[in-house]
């Protein structure tokens, strides 16, 4: 990594608070140019001036790192195994509240399934939801709970009526949904797991920017963080090594704590 994208990564994440440096280096550069390209600038000099002399643009860049796309019910299969053998497993095998963590959350979808897929599930159970993400404008869009219509193609006419109540053109979460969920913003690859004794992690397409140092690095703060037997759910296209995890279902990418 050069000198200049060094200083650039250093200067932002002392004015963040977000440590930038664990992501990829491949990745960085891409979202640094997209950048640039927006702001009509042509090399790294130059926008790290721009930085400098405009606060504002470090939170731009933090946010262009931590892009944060989703839609409800992703990538569905997983949630249909979490709801046809995870959710019944951790009901049978514990007694009190189930603790789920939703890890780079975006604005709000995954932890809103995960709580729809709980309340389809488990109607009568006591259940949890904490959800973190760095990104500050995500988290007050996720606390709001209003969403386009495309990022609910994933549910059904039946589960939009019943979750979900018109605003516009647009979807809000209805607040017996909300009131499972809670909003903090974290980052994964500086700070200590966000809670412990926890029965589920989703962190699904997230670890995917990381380097391996940082994956192994929030690899043990889940372990940590979940109880024994405790699952793990990961994005489809990512790979974990399998220390201190078992696999679960190789397709659907879910681990458990040995």
């Amino acid at each position: 990594m050069d000198l200049i994208l060094r200083g650039i990564l250093s200067y932002t994440s002392k004015r963040s608070g977000v440590r930038l440096d664990m992501y990829r280096e491949s990745y960085i550069r891409r979202r640094i140019e997209l950048r640039m390209r927006f702001l009509g600038l042509n090399d790294l000099s130059e926008y790290f001036r721009y930085i400098k002399s405009n606060e504002e643009e470090i939170n731009e860049l933090v946010n262009a790192i931590a892009i944060n796309v989703t839609e409800f019910m992703r990538d569905r299969s997983p949630f249909e195994f979490f709801m046809q053998k995870i959710l019944p497993e951790l009901s049978s095998r514990r007694s009190g509240i189930i603790r789920f963590w939703s890890a780079g959350c975006a604005n709000g979808e995954e932890p809103y399934s995960i709580a729809i897929a709980v309340l389809e599930t488990l109607p009568d159970r006591g259940f949890s939801i904490y959800a973190t993400d760095i990104d500050d404008d995500s988290l007050k869009k996720a606390s709001v709970g209003i969403y386009e219509r495309d990022q609910l193609k994933n549910l059904s006419p039946e589960l939009l009526n019943k979750y979900f109540e018109k605003t516009g053109n647009r979807y809000k979460v209805k607040e017996f949904v909300k009131k499972h969920v809670r909003f903090k913003k974290h980052d994964l690859t500086s700070q200590e797991p966000i809670t412990k004794y926890l029965d589920a992690i989703f962190c699904r397409n997230v670890m995917i920017y990381f380097t391996e140092e940082q994956k192994e690095k929030v690899l043990r703060d889940f372990y940590n963080a979940l109880n024994s037997g405790g699952y793990l759910i990961i994005g489809k296209s990512e790979s974990i090594p399998k220390i201190g995890f078992e696999c679960v279902n190789l397709s659907e990418k879910i681990y458990r704590k040995v």
